[in-house]
């Protein structure tokens, strides 16, 4: 492994360890970035070849020049991953989902200025910027890097963005009733939205909504439906700020109902070739199970899961409709931040 591995693009920064302020590098070939739903251990190559270097070998080197990478952010189990994988569809695009890198820094950002912190302050940005350097350089053939990343690093996005002029942003979510029955048919997807909720609840609470609001008094389907009313503030509130004209939103319900309109929008955004949305159109992704390409997986079966979780979480999903619905009588600057089809809704 070279010593300054940050500019050969067959390697990425794959591990983050604060404690230690190590980075583990790992070569990993494109087929398998291509492959992997999950940029951490559970997709790690049994004969990966790599090792662990000191903080300087991000910090202490010239980051290399190549294209910004683009992001996509997300607010969990809402198609991230198949978007990523249609994105590939792209002779040029190299997509990398979830990088665990980004997950830890995320989690780091909120103690950046408590003394319990392993990062220092002014270390963090650096470490977001040459991390975000390392996932830009994409292997041969390809030529630029689309970076989906974890739900949990929303909070990220705005500096994302502040740090590199030409990234680009799409911010994907869905209907508030399609979300919860979607989290409410998995137990894991609820534990997801529940350990999210802490960081969603503050993001009310900074933006004015939030203050008569605790964590403890709210029930399961009530912080999946907080969760979702959180991140559709802090979506906006991208949209609306600083580098909005850099942020495309994305309703995945209206990527299923119109893929060549939603499509051919995103290649735009991106600059894209048009050319390419035919080949996105006809990617056997379709037809998968995103995060596990063995399965068969399609629009109808998604169709058919949904109407049972209807059925059978009928009572869940209606405290947490109710639950938006009366954040929205007490706070009507969020009818416009929850959209009018779902604030009907709930």
């Amino acid at each position: 492994m070279p010593s300054s591995p940050l500019h050969d693009p067959a390697f990425l920064p794959f591990k983050l360890d604060p404690v230690t302020r190590r980075v583990l590098w790992l070569r990993v070939d494109p087929r398998w970035r291509r492959e992997a739903a999950f940029l951490d251990e559970r997709a790690l190559p049994a004969d990966a070849e790599g090792g662990w270097l000191g903080f300087d070998s991000l910090l202490d080197v010239p980051l290399p020049r190549a294209r910004a990478a683009d992001a996509i952010f997300h607010i969990g189990h809402c198609g991230s991953t198949l978007l990523s994988r249609l994105l590939d569809s792209w002779d040029d695009v190299q997509g990398l989902r979830e990088p665990l890198p980004l997950r830890t820094l995320a989690d780091a950002w909120p103690l950046l200025r408590q003394p319990q912190s392993r990062i220092a302050p002014d270390q963090a940005p650096r470490l977001l910027r040459a991390l975000w350097a390392a996932w830009s350089l994409a292997p041969a053939p390809r030529s630029r890097c689309v970076v989906k990343a974890t739900s949990s690093c929303n909070a990220l996005a705005a500096s994302v963005l502040a740090m590199h002029a030409t990234s680009r942003a799409v911010l994907l979510d869905m209907p508030l009733r399609p979300y919860l029955a979607t989290l409410l048919k998995s137990p894991n997807s609820v534990l997801d939205a529940a350990n999210a909720a802490a960081d969603r609840l503050q993001v009310l609470h900074d933006h004015g909504v939030g203050d008569d609001l605790a964590l403890h008094a709210l029930s399961l389907p009530q912080q999946c439906a907080m969760g979702w009313l959180a991140e559709r503030l802090r979506f906006d509130a991208l949209a609306r700020g600083e580098h909005g004209d850099r942020v495309l939103r994305v309703d995945f319900e209206a990527l299923l109902a119109d893929p060549r309109a939603v499509l051919t929008a995103l290649a735009e955004h991106l600059s894209l070739d048009p050319l390419g949305v035919d080949a996105a159109m006809a990617s056997p992704a379709w037809g998968r199970y995103s995060k596990s390409q063995d399965h068969g997986y399609g629009r109808d079966d998604r169709a058919h899961d949904l109407h049972l979780a209807y059925e059978r979480h009928r009572a869940d999903i209606d405290a947490g409709l109710a639950w938006v619905s009366a954040r929205l009588q007490r706070h009507p600057s969020l009818l416009a931040v929850a959209g009018e089809r779902q604030a009907g809704e709930a």
